[in-house]
């Protein structure tokens, strides 16, 4: 049964999480993630959906001035599944909590009709991140 639960930074989970994101989101851009420093995500929240056991999943949203998804990222084999909206809903449900009113994200283009089918709207023109040298969106979302 599938479950979305909070991640501590620096546990064997979160650790999980790295892996599933290079696998994801850095080789196949011929990077390496380990390259990177993740320290500021100590003050995140990281969510992770699970099976059983395994990572299927990880959201992880910035609150410091404003509430941002900073990743969100789906394992390959099970992209269009659910999960991906899943996490996105519960991270906004957080900053909601937390009085959040409203989400913002870096989406790259090719993820940006899936945001957009959850009524995030663009509002910047196409970019290139220095982490992920594809082309991106900002986009933003009331909560």
């Amino acid at each position: 049964m599938r479950q979305i639960k909070p991640i501590e930074y620096g546990s064997a989970e979160y650790l999980e999480t790295l892996e599933l994101r290079n696998r994801v989101m850095r080789i196949p851009l011929g990077l390496d993630i380990h390259k990177e420093d993740f320290s500021c995500e100590k003050e995140s929240a990281v969510i992770g959906a699970f099976d059983g056991g395994q990572l299927l999943g990880v959201g992880v949203m910035s609150h410091k001035e404003v509430f941002k998804v900073e990743y969100l990222c789906v394992d390959f084999a099970l992209q269009g599944s659910g999960i991906g909206g899943e996490l996105l809903e519960r991270m906004e449900a957080m900053a909601a909590e937390q009085g959040g009113k409203t989400m913002y994200l870096d989406a790259r283009v090719t993820a940006q009709p899936f945001y957009a089918r959850r009524g995030y709207k663009t509002t910047s023109e196409v970019f290139i991140m220095e982490c992920a040298p594809v082309p991106h969106v900002a986009m933003e979302k009331p909560l």
